[in-house]
């Protein structure tokens, strides 16, 4: 475990070298870190990012990446090291991510926080003078969306069929109009927090149906 703290430690600093003025990472920093060799993370997955993000601020703090990668060595321990980790880990990180989203406001507190995940970062929103109320995410912050929920896996469809959607969403809400060619690789706020809370509502109707119940037994 020593070892995975030293690596840890060093990713951590080597990303984030680059923003000396605050302590944590953004979700596009985080998924540059590089874990172990015989690390299975996929840290782009839904229920891990949840886990790793234990304050849900959208923000990656060292001593939270340093307690995940704990749990991920006590999983991996328990486990015996199968060929089928990865899956069983994520699986795992999945339950822990339905513990508090089944809860009486774990929708609301799902949709808070994948929104901070992808507008922390500054680089990832938009505003613009015609729409000076309303806020935008970037085509980089919705292939982040994209890859993040799976879309391709669950929904199927390509990325640009997945962004006219959410464009075409946004039209039907009256947030754009069909002639504002400059809004055509945009997404407003509100789209996203619509998709994000239709998303995780069909997630926990699919739990249920499968017989998941609040506070699953983990360890």
């Amino acid at each position: 475990m020593g070892n995975v703290d030293s690596v840890v430690k060093e990713e951590f600093k080597r990303v984030k070298d680059k923003q000396k003025d605050r302590n944590y990472l953004l979700l596009d920093e985080l998924l540059l870190i590089q874990p172990p060799r015989d690390c299975t993370i996929n840290s782009s997955h839904l229920g891990t990012l949840f886990v790793i993000d234990k304050k849900l601020t959208g923000r990656f703090y060292e001593e939270d990446i340093l307690e995940f990668a704990k749990i991920y060595a006590s999983q991996e321990l328990l486990n015996g090291r199968k060929d089928d980790f990865k899956s069983k880990f994520q699986a795992y990180c999945t339950l822990k991510m339905w513990n508090e989203i089944s809860k009486s406001d774990g929708l609301d507190l799902f949709v808070e926080w994948f929104c901070k995940l992808l507008t922390e970062n500054p680089n990832n929103i938009q505003t613009f003078k015609q729409h000076p109320d309303t806020i935008f995410l970037t085509i980089d912050a919705i292939k982040k969306m994209y890859q993040i929920l799976s879309i391709k896996s669950y929904y199927g469809g390509d990325f640009r069929s997945f962004l006219d959607l959410m464009q075409r969403t946004a039209e039907e809400q009256n947030i754009l109009k069909l002639d504002e060619d400059e809004l055509d690789d945009v997404v407003p706020l509100q789209v996203l927090k619509m998709f994000s809370k239709d998303f995780i509502n069909g997630f926990i109707k699919l739990m249920s149906e499968l017989g998941f119940q609040q506070d699953m037994l983990l360890e």
